[in-house]
């Protein structure tokens, strides 16, 4: 299997791509090391602050109950 130039012919190398992909992983280790530990976390003022969001939908006033109520009995006296 030698060609006529007399180089050995290059076969497939698993370990170079073992090594290529142990560097990588040293150099992203490295990275993260370098990296600070604690979070940076921005504190807004109460005044410069968005308002709050409703946490959930409030109970139907009186006059939604009564507007159902009447849609209602409507509907059933046209017999839906």
């Amino acid at each position: 299997m030698h060609p006529k130039s007399g180089k050995p012919l290059r076969l497939f190398n698993p370990f170079s791509i073992w090594l290529k992909s142990g560097e990588a992983m040293l150099a992203a280790a490295q990275a993260a090391v370098a990296r600070p530990k604690t979070p940076k976390v921005a504190v807004i003022p109460n005044e410069d602050a968005p308002p709050p969001r409703k946490a959930a939908r409030a109970k139907p006033g009186a006059k939604a109950k009564k507007a159902r109520k009447s849609a209602s009995s409507r509907a059933k006296h046209r017999g839906r």
